[in-house]
């Protein structure tokens, strides 16, 4: 019996009875941002969908839409306004996001949902300048953005993912990452509101750190990749958890659903 790297194109979803399987749904999520750009309206794929374009094995129901702050009222209305998309129950809340706030959406008759996102939510900038094209035309941000966009957040979990998927190392992030940045303003402006969009919740388990240490974060996510691999993944066979070792960069995999 041999191992495999873990899965990189998983989708679990539990749509209308009769909906049509559209597998992964890159076709529906392109159909979204082509709908967003007539509309003079850039965005990229956000959340777990941006971590298994980079190689990382996630479980991505939703796909996740990230609009400029400025632009989010007029895409929303959009999706709100279009007969083929129904509004459904947002996402649960979860420890340092926003995301139960943000508008989840389905496209009828299909297993397809997206959440639209300001860019805020996952800071990142979703003009083209910062962003890269998968093969199938789906825009995400450029893997240095992502990181830094994990790091400033800290989705350390994410970056873990990100790390194994690419098989990053600290070389890469002390030439492509900020690794003494402290976004403080946004960490104080994001800890306010999410305290108050979650007042359940202790307010460590849903805040950011406003001390971050960034350099400390990268260095642990990077020497981390042995240690996730024990014990399923034999270090003779695999580089990373997700990657055997020697496998090329997953985004040139023209197969994939991304």
């Amino acid at each position: 019996m041999t191992n495999d790297p873990e899965p990189k194109h998983t989708a679990v979803y539990v749509g209308d009875p009769g909906d049509r399987d559209c597998g992964l749904g890159a076709s529906e999520a392109l159909d979204v941002i082509q709908a967003l750009e007539r509309n003079g309206i850039p965005s990229c794929i956000t959340g777990a969908k941006s971590l298994v374009y980079y190689g990382a094995g996630r479980v991505a129901q939703d796909w996740e839409i990230a609009v400029p702050d400025d632009s989010f009222e007029t895409a929303k209305t959009l999706f709100e306004s279009n007969p083929k998309y129904k509004m459904l129950q947002p996402a649960m809340p979860q420890p340092k996001s926003l995301i139960h706030t943000c508008p989840l959406f389905k496209l009828k008759g299909v297993a397809f949902t997206l959440v639209l996102v300001p860019a805020s939510e996952p800071y990142v900038d979703c003009s083209p300048a910062k962003c890269e094209r998968s093969h199938s035309g789906i825009p995400y941000p450029k893997l240095e953005h992502l990181a830094q966009s994990l790091l400033d957040t800290q989705h350390y979990a994410d970056l873990e993912d990100l790390v194994d998927g690419m098989d990053l190392d600290e070389k890469w992030g002390e030439e492509n990452l900020r690794l003494e940045r402290v976004p403080i303003e946004y960490i104080q402006r994001r800890n306010e509101l999410i305290c108050r969009a979650l007042p359940g919740l202790p307010g460590l388990m849903a805040s950011l750190s406003t001390a971050p240490d960034a350099r400390r974060a990268w260095t642990r996510a990077v020497q981390g990749k042995r240690a996730r691999m024990v014990p399923k993944y034999p270090e003779e066979r695999y580089s990373t958890r997700f990657r055997l070792i020697g496998s090329p960069d997953p985004r040139l995999d023209t197969k994939r659903q991304v």
